[in-house]
């Protein structure tokens, strides 16, 4: 079926927003060049605030390009891997820009991630060098076995304070405000450590190294995520990728609000969400960039939310992302009302991650002034394949494709058939009738992953070709398209928990559970919860020389030690046997009835 057809098949184009454009021309560049020509159109204009530090475009581009000089002195050449372990400080911008720029692969880690999850991001990469926040590092790496990572060669460490201005750094350190650790390491086993001033301060003169960057066939992040199967993967994203995504988020909000467009270079972008995380790094950092936006990083959420609001009102934020947890403990602040009629520069947020309530959404609206739309997308997306329109929000759905992206819906079994648009334009008039027009989410366009990291089978499995040479990746979201063209998301990904807007995958935990030696077998699944959605619960059998002698406490104990805090299971069952399919696999379905 041709792209036209299929537009037109599901009736797409009946509420397709007229004045965003089906197909756009993309500056086809690297994610380096992409900040060098923000930084060339919007120099003095500010591209960071951090806690009162501000940075323009020019001193950024300056900065990226030491450090990119400082790297590549240290061996870091194309290809390479180099992990980044930190909340939202300057130098997470810094670091990533500049391991792009000399066409390194950056590979963010998730600041709550352990020692043995980054073990596996590391190994699985062949990571090459670290650079950390020093308490992180302390937390999580300093008592722990090095030499468990053969390629990690060198740790850069940098703490909170060191784009604070030295006053306020003195009373964040005083107050413990900012925390630091005492003394950083020189070298520990074969992997040398190094400081973020000195490796930055080394990078001048600058003298970058001459990098052929082909910007859709070169990966340029390594973004990990879970899966129904094993520990994360590693989703390759191309520089095109990222570039072109940030087009389509560009193009779909400035031609159906065209005073956006007026705000690129002079507004702001706020930054919750952790960077690590591709929602942030690309919806926040990259759209952010490539408007000329300025960065407005919060290195962890304000313990009062309405804060962010005060932010917003004071840098002229204009746009950020979120998700419905976010938006609804800031409507259920008091203070929050404070600020309605008075945060005339946002215009926009857009919700992901979880189902964005109606009630929600109009409180917030009503608060800020600001419009939020729901988007939908996935790491292997980069990330953003679906929006809802500006103006033609619709509940429970996620909208439609944006520019030069294609979704269709499949059945189930194998995927090779095409199935048609639902009849009904509300999913609350759906039936048993209705359920031949529910199946698989698949997407294509040019945001779409290059591949899983050494999981070809995987790959096969996501990545598939159509009769038309296009290539589609296979969601295993189940859903549909209504009679209006809209896209209707009827189930999560198989098994998969959300606890509190974070996608939490059972067997990632199972796995990381059974790392504890009194384990035998063990079973994770979502329980319903009023607060966080779902909530984690394991179900766990004891070896036989551990029973009786080992508590859920103390399983507990170990899972907050070992595993991320939003990942580690909040309910402990400890039962004889766990129920098995009659080829042994843990039935989830019966642990869940």
């Amino acid at each position: 079926m041709s792209k036209k057809d299929l537009i037109q098949f599901y009736g797409i184009d009946k509420n397709w927003p007229e004045e965003t454009p089906r197909h756009f021309d993309y500056d086809v560049i690297s994610l380096g060049e992409m900040l060098r020509k923000s930084a060339e159109k919007y120099p003095q204009s500010h591209a960071i605030y951090f806690e009162g530090f501000r940075m323009t475009y020019q001193e950024l581009d300056l900065l990226v390009d030491q450090f990119a000089t400082a790297l590549s002195k240290m061996g870091i050449t194309k290809g390479d891997v180099v992990l980044i372990d930190l909340p939202n400080l300057p130098q997470f911008v810094i670091s990533y820009y500049a391991i792009v720029r000399i066409g390194a692969i950056a590979n963010p880690i998730i600041p709550l991630n352990r020692y043995s999850e980054i073990v596996h991001q590391v190994n699985d990469s062949k990571g090459k060098l670290l650079i950390m926040l020093d308490v992180l590092y302390e937390e999580h790496l300093h008592t722990n076995d090095l030499s468990k990572m053969p390629t990690l060669k060198d740790i850069i460490l940098t703490g909170v304070g060191e784009f604070l201005s030295p006053l306020k750094a003195k009373l964040g350190a005083a107050l413990g405000k900012v925390p630091k650790m005492k003394n950083w390491p020189t070298k520990k086993g074969n992997v040398n450590f190094h400081t973020f001033q000195d490796i930055l301060d080394s990078g001048m003169p600058i003298d970058l190294p001459k990098v052929n960057i082909n910007p859709k066939e070169d990966v340029s992040t390594l973004i990990y995520t879970g899966g129904t199967t094993g520990l994360p993967k590693g989703c390759q994203i191309s520089h095109a990728n990222f570039v072109i995504n940030a087009q389509q988020g560009s193009l779909w909000a400035r031609t159906q609000l065209p005073k956006v467009e007026k705000t690129f270079g002079t507004g702001g972008m706020f930054v919750v969400l952790p960077l690590a995380h591709e929602f942030a790094l690309s919806i926040a950092m990259n759209f952010g960039i490539s408007f000329g936006y300025k960065l407005i990083l919060f290195p962890q959420p304000p313990s009062k939310l309405s804060n962010i609001l005060k932010m917003c009102m004071k840098e002229g934020a204009v746009f950020g992302p979120g998700v419905p947890t976010l938006w609804q403990k800031i409507n259920l602040e008091p203070e929050s009302k404070k600020y309605k009629g008075k945060l005339t520069s946002l215009i926009a947020c857009l919700s992901g991650a979880a189902p964005l309530p109606l009630e929600v959404k109009q409180q917030f609206e009503d608060t800020t002034g600001a419009l939020i739309i729901e988007g939908f997308g996935m790491s292997e997306t980069s990330p953003l394949l679906t929006a809802t329109p500006f103006h033609k929000f619709k509940e429970n759905t996620v909208g439609f494709p944006v520019s030069d992206t294609l979704i269709k819906i499949v059945d189930v079994e194998d995927g090779s058939k095409i199935l048609s648009p639902c009849p009904n334009a509300n999913c609350d008039n759906c039936g048993v009738n209705e359920m031949q027009y529910i199946g698989e989410i698949c997407g294509s366009g040019p945001q779409v992953f290059l591949g899983y990291l050494n999981r070809p089978e995987a790959t096969e499995y996501a990545l598939r070709k159509d009769s038309e040479g296009r290539t589609w990746y296979y969601t295993t979201d189940i859903g549909c398209i209504d009679n209006e063209g809209y896209l209707h998301i009827k189930d999560r990904k198989r098994d998969m928990i959300k606890y509190k807007g974070h996608s939490v995958f059972p067997r990632e935990v199972e796995d990381l559970m059974y790392l504890n030696e009194a384990i035998a077998e063990v079973g994770v699944v979502g329980v319903p919860d009023p607060e966080a959605g779902e909530n984690i619960k394991a179900y766990v059998a004891l070896k036989s020389e551990y029973q009786g002698k080992v508590t859920k406490e103390e399983l507990m104990e170990w899972c907050k030690e070992n595993i991320s805090a939003f990942k580690y299971p909040r309910i402990i069952e400890i039962i004889p046997e766990l129920p098995k399919s009659v080829v042994g696999k843990i039935l989830r379905r019966e642990l869940r009835e």
